[in-house]
């Protein structure tokens, strides 16, 4: 992820930053991938610099940036019976920079398209996982900002029914349903 963000000539920087006991040396995730940790305080001091450096706003653009383009291929992976596995350990590997970049997106005026459609490709993800409630919250301040009747309001809406249907709330479920155009629920039982 660190060369996705920062480009290839980081590899050296962050091999310095584990030489200097900043960053802990690479260790395998639950996606397999090669991972590496910063502690907490660490981190707020590395987003301190960068504020301080003007460069806090790129870097946040740049890390929603990735996080939209891998939750997307995960959440196509995840409609693969022979990629659901590897993409469902991939976005729980990416849970904390995921959340990070929605929240941003979410904060963001000018982001709120990013937010919307990374918390679509989020959804099928949060309702494997038992994160339907959660799921719901984030789904729905997202959707807020989206255009009442457009694409992604309406694909917003029935993810929002999926995930409230996950948390047997039926009316709710059946409200979101109803307002995605093509998919009529009137007069149906979700439960």
């Amino acid at each position: 992820m660190f060369r996705q963000l920062a480009g290839a000539a980081a590899g050296p920087a962050v091999l310095h930053l584990v030489d200097c006991s900043l960053l802990t040396p690479p260790r395998i995730g639950p996606d397999g991938r090669a991972r590496y940790l910063l502690l907490e305080t660490l981190r707020a001091f590395g987003l301190q610099r960068l504020a301080d450096a003007g460069e806090r706003v790129a870097a946040d653009v740049a890390l929603a940036r990735y996080a939209l383009q891998m939750a997307e291929q995960a959440a196509a992976g995840l409609q693969t019976s022979g990629g659901e596995r590897t993409a469902a350990l991939w976005l729980d590997a990416e849970d904390p920079i995921t959340y990070q970049a929605l929240t941003w997106a979410l904060d963001h005026d000018h982001d709120h398209a990013t937010a919307l459609r990374l918390a679509m490709a989020l959804t099928a993800w949060w309702r494997l996982r038992g994160r339907a409630v959660a799921g719901y919250t984030l789904l729905r301040a997202t959707a807020g900002h989206a255009m009442q009747g457009q694409d992604a309001w309406s694909a917003a809406q029935l993810w929002l029914g999926h995930l409230a249907h996950s948390m047997a709330d039926y009316d709710t479920a059946l409200g979101h349903f109803n307002r995605s155009p093509g998919q009529p629920c009137s007069g149906r039982s979700v439960a």
